[in-house]
């Protein structure tokens, strides 16, 4: 199943990284801000090209009650908690991110935990978001983050999750760590991500009974991502013209299977955990 992307809410997360940003301008000014470059890269980059899908279509969804952000892109809990659109707690497993965020938004519940172990009770949570980040979870470890987030959900709860898929499954292997410590090192070169085809998305990913309430896969019409990154950090001065370039950048595809070699997409997944609740 399939499903057009549909209006995407990217402008708020916009507006939204704008205030963090002047925000943070302003406590520079009085003296009361230490991490600059969190600062101005939200002023700079609002959103990443990819993140105009992905955190655009998570944000356009109802959120209530009590919610977690599983390492997601901060901005997306952020800008939820700041429209009183759920209760957010957002876990990270790298504490500088986590200070880097507190420095943006003091007022975001931010704490440093694995997605693998999560220090929450049983279904603890309403909703969970996790964009982004289940690709790069070396080996089993993303089947054992989807069963942590089933178990902290409260039956009826839902997940939203993104990640990348591809024609065929495949791990990205990078010459030097992308993530410090946490970084695997298999056969002398380092795993960066996993790109799922639609048989593996399901065979590691859905395990457990969820329901599945939306299933939406997508790709960019141009490899602006990917141009956008290589030209880096120059290119990060064009970051507020990105709208131009990604609001219209992405195309419903059939499934992963449709994609030409060498490229990705992404896919957005609404989960829910069956029985009685909020969902």
């Amino acid at each position: 199943m399939s499903a057009a992307p549909g209006p995407l809410a990217w402008r708020p997360l916009v507006a939204h990284s704008y205030r963090l940003g002047l925000r943070w301008l302003a406590r520079a000014a009085r003296g009361r801000a230490r991490r600059g470059r969190a600062g101005v890269y939200r002023l700079l980059v609002p959103l990443e090209p990819w993140r105009y899908y992905e955190l655009g279509r998570v944000a356009r969804e109802p959120f209530a009650g009590d919610c977690l952000d599983v390492a997601s892109p901060k901005l997306l809990a952020s800008h939820l908690a700041a429209r009183g659109r759920g209760r957010w707690t957002a876990i990270d497993l790298f504490a500088e991110e986590i200070e880097r965020w507190r420095e943006l938004d003091p007022a975001l519940d931010l704490r440093v935990a694995d997605a693998r172990a999560l220090p929450f009770a049983d279904g603890s949570f309403d909703a969970v978001v996790c964009v982004s980040v289940i690709e790069h979870v070396p080996g089993e470890g993303d089947a054992q983050a989807m069963a942590e987030i089933w178990r902290v959900l409260r039956p009826g709860g839902v997940l939203h999750l993104t990640t990348n898929v591809a024609a065929r499954s495949h791990d990205v292997m990078v010459d030097r760590p992308v993530y410090g410590e946490a970084s695997a090192v298999v056969g002398g070169r380092v795993f960066f991500e996993r790109r799922y085809s639609a048989r593996d998305l399901a065979r590691r990913l859905l395990r457990l009974p969820w329901e599945e309430l939306a299933l939406e896969y997508v790709r960019e019409r141009r490899p602006v991502h990917d141009r956008f990154f290589a030209a880096r950090p120059w290119s990060f001065a064009l970051g507020p013209l990105l709208p131009l370039a990604c609001a219209r950048n992405f195309a419903p595809v059939s499934g992963p299977e449709t994609l030409p070699p060498g490229t990705h997409g992404v896919v957005y997944l609404a989960l829910r955990r069956p029985g009685d609740g909020p969902g």
